[in-house]
This record gives C-alpha cells, sequence and structure tokens, in this order.
C-alpha cells in the first residue's frame, strides 16, 4: 500500500476545492510519490510563495501592552491567508505552505474582541483546499463581518482566491484586488488514482477483505479498479458539496445561483472579476487600506 504524508492524504478520495493550476501542481508532486517519476514541467505561478507588501508589512504582533494574537498597525488587525487551506493547522504548517481554517478564525474572533482594534484586513493568496472545515469557517467569519454588527472585514487578493479560498472571503463586508489578481473557481472536486494496471504490471494482486454485507465499504483501495459505480457515487458527492459552495457564495455576494453555475468553475482575472460582481474594486493594497480606514471612520 502507497504510503502518503499528510497533505496528500487531503487531495486524494474527498472533495476539495481547489484551482485547476493548485490542483495540477499538488498532483504533480503526489504522482512523484507514487510512481517515482519527475513531474513534467512545474509552473512557479501555481506555487506559493509571494510575500505581502504595502501597508500590510508594516504590521506587527507588538503593543506598549505586550503581544497580540494578531498582527496590526494602528487600529486594523491584519489577518494575512496565504498558502493551502486544511481544515486544522498549527504554526509549522506556514512553513509547508498550509494555512488552517481555525488558525484564521482565531485571530478573527481575536481582533474582534480587541477594544483597539477598529477593522480587519485580510490580504490573500491561495488557490483554496480542503472542504472540511470550509463552509463553517466562511459562515462563522461572515457573522463577524460588519454587516451582520460587528467590525468591517474587508479581503483584499494579493494574487489569487480561487475556490475555498474564494468561499472563505465571500462573505466580508468588501472585497478588492490588484488588477492582475485570479479568483474564483467556485467548485468542489475530488481526484482519484487508478493503480490497478500499475499493481497487475508489477505483478501485485491487492486483497481487501471486507465485511460479507459492506462490499462497497472503501472502494477503490492501492491496486483495485475504479469501478463506473464509484465514479458515480463520487461524482454525485462532488455535485452535492459544489451546490454548497454555489449557495453560499450567492446568497453572500447577493448574485442568482444560476449565474454563479454559469462560470463553469472557471478562474477570472480582475476586471472580469469586478465584472461579475465577484470583487468589489480593482485597486492597489494602499488604496484598498485606505477604504477599511474609512469604513472605520464612518462606524
Amino acid at each position: 500500500m502507497t504510503s502518503f504524508p499528510l497533505w496528500a492524504e487531503q487531495l486524494f478520495n474527498q472533495p476539495v476545492a481547489l484551482s485547476r493550476m493548485k490542483n495540477e501542481t499538488l498532483c504533480e508532486f503526489a504522482n512523484l510519490r507514487v510512481t517515482g517519476s519527475k513531474p513534467a514541467k512545474i509552473d512557479v505561478a501555481a506555487l506559493e510563495g509571494v510575500q505581502m507588501r504595502a501597508m500590510s508589512d508594516d504590521a506587527t504582533y507588538y503593543s506598549d501592552e505586550g503581544r497580540k494574537p494578531f498582527l496590526f498597525r494602528g487600529n486594523i488587525a491584519v489577518v494575512p491567508v496565504r498558502g493551502t487551506l486544511v481544515q486544522r493547522g498549527n504554526w509549522m504548517d506556514a512553513e509547508s505552505g498550509l494555512v488552517g481554517y481555525n488558525a484564521v478564525l482565531r485571530q478573527i474572533r481575536a481582533a474582534s474582541q480587541d477594544r483597539e482594534i477598529g477593522g480587519i484586513f485580510m490580504p490573500i493568496h491561495s488557490g483554496g483546499g480542503s472542504c472540511a472545515g470550509m463552509l463553517a469557517a466562511a459562515e462563522e467569519l461572515a457573522s463577524l463581518a460588519k454587516a451582520e454588527g460587528g467590525k468591517p472585514i474587508h479581503a483584499y487578493v494579493d494574487e489569487q482566491a480561487c475556490s475555498a479560498a474564494y468561499v472563505l472571503i465571500s462573505g466580508c463586508d468588501r472585497i478588492s484586488g490588484r488588477a492582475e489578481c485570479m479568483g474564483g473557481s467556485i467548485a468542489a472536486l475530488l481526484n482519484m488514482l487508478d493503480t490497478s494496471k500499475a499493481y497487475e504490471k508489477a505483478g501485485l494482486r491487492p486483497v481487501v477483505i471486507r465485511a460479507a454485507w459492506a462490499d462497497r465499504k472503501a472502494r477503490g483501495q492501492p491496486g483495485e479498479e475504479i469501478d463506473e459505480k464509484l465514479i458515480a457515487e463520487m461524482t454525485a458527492l462532488v455535485d452535492h458539496m459544489s451546490g454548497k459552495l454555489v449557495e453560499f457564495v450567492a446568497a453572500m455576494r447577493g448574485l442568482p445561483e444560476a449565474k454563479i453555475k454559469s462560470l463553469k468553475g472557471e478562474v477570472f482575472h480582475g476586471e472580469d472579476l469586478l465584472k461579475l460582481g465577484l470583487i468589489d474594486a480593482i485597486a492597489s493594497e494602499r488604496a484598498a487600506w485606505a477604504a477599511l480606514e474609512a469604513d472605520i471612520a464612518a462606524a
């Protein structure tokens, strides 16, 4: 049986919400582990690694009273989201390019309760991530926004906010981004790997013992053929999860569900995102910061 690291376990056999580029990148590395072959090409644009710039760069954890559990500058908390989203993460995950929904929410909750903080700025660069925990996190974030009686929360698409990342920020009071930013990809997908031919070629025969009354349990184990019934079952699961994504984004952005579905899960760039109603403005980070300052002053 092939041994997968934790991030690869997140990638296969369960719904994920990733952009095409991000999904291809992760699958290339997973295939490297499975087959031992080298990936043909990794597009640098697909890899996370951008540094936050402009106003959020000046944020610090420290005030005269001590260390806060979030970055801040003046009366604005800065909660960057950079990397692949997972349900639960810790401080070491950031070094591996992972960001936990729990970590994002922990900072936003703390900033919402801090009397010195007037608003929250979320610079984001993420191609998406796990569906597990995604909607719960997005719903809680939306409940803490100004629209629901909380402090203003503004998201800034520094590079990309695709799939799960876009769902997460869709409940913010305002979304802006650079002209060259990317976003959308509003749908789930599920990766499966049929290794039956490889096992056969290697002279291996997988043996999976199941209860007599549970012959469909955990189908698609390493070396087993992925049959059409399993594909149909997983397609239904992906359709269900994608419907939940569409329903949430449509409600948060005030758009018809049919319009979200008509986007076909595609990724769009700045001007098109604005025309489609998926973001509120094309702006530099400094201008986006100023918009949040104005929102705080008007509160």
